[in-house]
């Protein structure tokens, strides 16, 4: 069996992705949350304030990889490459940042050992503990989502996934109309339209456009952008509402994911491998968990000659921090570890054949043609 196909473009939508939300906490919540003191240029915090779907992109792509992954594959071995994947730098990340929070003295941001103990198991809303950094959040989304994948492989129900998209929408549409914690928390309804959409985009990439598909595709995208123009309100922190972008406007960045992916699967926006497509694709996932309250501790950092500098090349000098930070945990961490993970997950059997799911893991990890 031939390992999983390699879509480059996935690799740079992610890392534009990660991106937007780096300059959304950096240039905007920050502010907004009394995390950082310094400001931007107006129009740069009101652009900075979309980059907060870099998130929703994030899940759409989710969709479509995490569901190309799960293909031909066991539950052991999607379970093995998704914990080979997103552990070995989770782990550093929240200990990491838990050392930097307990150094600096933080306030803002303190964390107690328990907590970072509960929160290396990336589910720590379950049993109600913070995250020690919020941008964490959003992994947990990506994981519960991971669990259903893995109850659709349980009971042999990938080839029926449309059928059970529709049902996913079908709940979402109801939370739309009334919101129930029960339906957001558990079933990740809220979210459901984005997932959904990558998963029918991936399904469109394999076999083709029918009436199934066109309808369902048409549905997530109505429902993407209902909650797309009820969150452009604005979303709290705190007792503050903090303002997200006008609603034509994120209605508008929502249609361009939608069209970016309707372009990828009917091969009209290709991309070949290039050093930039690699970098991004190997240092996307560590730069978002490092970046936020690491980053927000660091901007903020007592020094008088450090806090003499311009705001913006303390914020480029940051992300460059937290880029050779990442490439370190990628390198000394990430490929070591990933490995080790995937076998004791799932031992390798003497095969000729490649399980669909691992090969999936290792092109994420590994450079391709010297190139990601």
């Amino acid at each position: 069996m031939h390992a999983a196909p390699r879509f480059h473009q996935l690799d740079f939508l992610r890392g534009l992705a990660c991106l937007a939300v780096v300059a959304f906490h950096f240039l905007h919540r920050g502010q907004q949350g009394g995390w950082l003191v310094d400001t931007t240029w107006p129009w740069l915090q009101s652009l900075a304030a979309l980059g907060h779907l870099g998130v929703h992109l994030f899940f759409m792509i989710s969709g479509f990889v995490i569901l190309m992954s799960a293909q031909g594959t066991t539950v052991r071995g999607f379970v093995a490459s998704r914990v080979a994947r997103l552990y070995p730098a989770f782990w550093v990340s929240v200990l990491l940042t838990g050392v930097v929070t307990w150094s600096a003295g933080s306030e803002s941001f303190a964390v107690t050992p328990s907590q970072v103990l509960v929160n290396l198991t990336m589910v720590p809303q379950w049993v109600q503990v913070e995250f020690v950094d919020g941008a964490y959040w959003s992994l947990a989304v990506e994981l519960q989502f991971y669990l259903m994948v893995i109850a659709l492989l349980h009971f042999g129900q990938l080839r029926r996934v449309e059928r059970w998209v529709g049902v996913w929408l079908l709940l979402s549409s109801v939370n739309a109309l009334r919101p129930m914690y029960p339906l957001e928390f558990w079933l990740d309804v809220r979210w459901a339209p984005l997932f959904s959409a990558g998963m029918l985009f991936y399904r469109v990439s394999r076999k083709g456009w029918n009436l199934q598909r066109y309808l369902l595709l048409l549905w997530s995208f109505g429902l993407t952008l209902w909650y797309g123009w009820v969150g452009a309100a604005g979303a709290k922190l705190g007792n503050e509402v903090v303002w997200l972008g006008l609603p034509a406007q994120v209605m508008l960045c929502l249609t361009l994911f939608y069209a970016l992916f309707l372009a990828m699967v009917s091969g009209k926006l290709q991309m070949r491998a290039s050093p930039l497509v690699f970098w991004f694709g190997v240092l996307t996932y560590p730069v978002y968990l490092l970046h936020q309250n690491i980053g927000y501790i660091a901007l903020m950092a007592p020094v008088e000659s450090w806090r003499a500098l311009d705001f913006h090349l303390r914020v480029l000098l940051v992300v460059a921090a937290v880029v050779g930070v990442s490439w370190m945990v990628h390198h000394w961490i990430e490929r070591p570890m990933s490995g080790w993970l995937r076998a004791l997950v799932a031992p390798r059997k003497r095969s000729s054949a490649v399980d669909p799911a691992s090969a999936m893991a290792a092109n994420e990890m590994e450079p391709r043609a010297a190139m990601r």
